[in-house]
């Protein structure tokens, strides 16, 4: 069961590895775009084809697309592996002075009551948000990215992911508690 779990907690984390490395080419986007903004150019490359995201060429209001997108992608994906990782938002002052079987019952009902609860929210209402972007052929009204949808479909995305790493996690707190408990019948 542990090797199940961990396989879960894996799969789930892996896109938030991966995406990491976006970091290096949003620093690239944001020089590039106060650069142009400095030479006051707009069209920064052309082509015929038109390509998912980019369209027909890359402009200035496509890096700062890109900017925003990528930063989001990072944020998300790496909620994931922040969550997996434990250092993700905790009222530390709290738990500090918990014991570890009373840090572990609070992230149980914590994650069943609320976490779980909202990412099956998010994936639901995401995954509409994200259609309806598909279906609309939105794009950047602006000259920026087109096909946003694909950005948009990440939310759901990572957010199903968070529930996987989430419900691994339930079940590994639980048969935490359950040889906790197990141990102290044990020794009386």
């Amino acid at each position: 069961m542990s090797r199940l779990l961990q396989a879960m907690t894996a799969v789930a984390v892996w896109p938030g590895r991966v995406i990491g490395w976006l970091l290096l080419p949003l620093i690239l986007f944001v020089c590039l775009g106060v650069l142009a903004a400095q030479l006051g150019l707009n069209r920064l490359a052309g082509w015929q084809a038109n390509l998912p995201l980019l369209g027909t060429g890359i402009t200035s209001n496509t890096l700062l697309d890109l900017q925003w997108s990528a930063f989001a992608l990072i944020v998300l994906f790496g909620g994931v592996l922040a969550y997996k990782d434990r250092v993700h938002v905790n009222v530390d002052f709290l738990s500090a002075r918990f014991s570890s079987r009373t840090r572990a019952w609070v992230d149980l009902v914590g994650d069943i009551l609320f976490l779980l609860p909202f990412c099956a929210v998010v994936v639901w209402f995401g995954t509409r948000f994200a259609m309806t972007s598909f279906n609309a052929g939105e794009a950047s009204t602006y000259g920026g990215l087109r096909d946003y949808w694909i950005v948009k479909a990440c939310i759901p995305l990572a957010f199903l992911l968070l529930g996987v790493a989430a419900l691994a996690r339930i079940v590994a707190t639980l048969g935490a508690l359950w040889r906790q408990r197990a141990q102290s019948g044990e020794t009386k």
